[in-house]
């Protein structure tokens, strides 16, 4: 599968919109966000990840989340409030190449947890996915023990397809197919 490449990557150019969210590729700008994201172990507890140890690491995964939009208009997107401009936590897709196929992931601040901007921001990353890339299908992880994280799978549609490994961590597989 193929999609149209993007010359650049734009750290000001919103993406996707939604009711209270806007959503744009990460730029050299997001480097201590995401360290203070992932600085946090309750948010990356279910992740695989751990905390970044410089801020050459933090930049080498914003460098890997740019290329990926510049390569297939897809990626990891900073969730931004939209009438404040604060830095919400990211949402968005993965391609994996190799696999032709995109996984969606979401990361928030604890302080946003439980106000529905996980749900928000991945519904319209579901919407850009089906209507704007045109992908057949979109898969997600989510350990079991995350209960906040399966709800918000399953409110979006996405069926459990059995046990999996990601990152090396046994956790529920979910797909959901385009309509």
């Amino acid at each position: 599968m193929s999609f149209p490449r993007m010359n650049e990557t734009d750290e000001d150019a919103v993406v996707l919109s939604t009711e209270r969210l806007d959503l744009r590729p990460h730029g050299p700008s997001d480097v201590q966000f995401m360290i203070e994201l992932n600085s946090d172990p309750e948010v990356i507890r279910y992740t695989g990840d751990s905390a970044f140890a410089s801020e050459e690491e933090a930049r080498a995964v914003i460098g890997r989340l740019a290329r990926q939009f510049e390569a297939w208009r897809m990626g990891r997107f900073v969730a931004l409030h939209r009438s404040t401009g604060e830095k919400l936590g990211w949402c968005g897709l993965r391609w994996h190449e190799e696999l032709e196929l995109a996984d969606l992931g979401y990361r928030f601040f604890r302080k946003h947890w439980g106000q529905g901007y996980a749900t928000e921001a991945a519904a319209a990353c579901v919407r850009y996915a089906f209507e704007d890339l045109g992908l057949p299908r979109l898969v997600a992880h989510a350990m079991l023990e995350n209960a906040a994280s399966v709800r918000v799978l399953e409110k979006l549609g996405f069926r459990r397809t059995g046990p999996t490994v990601f990152k090396g961590l046994v956790a529920e597989g979910f797909e959901l197919l385009r309509a």
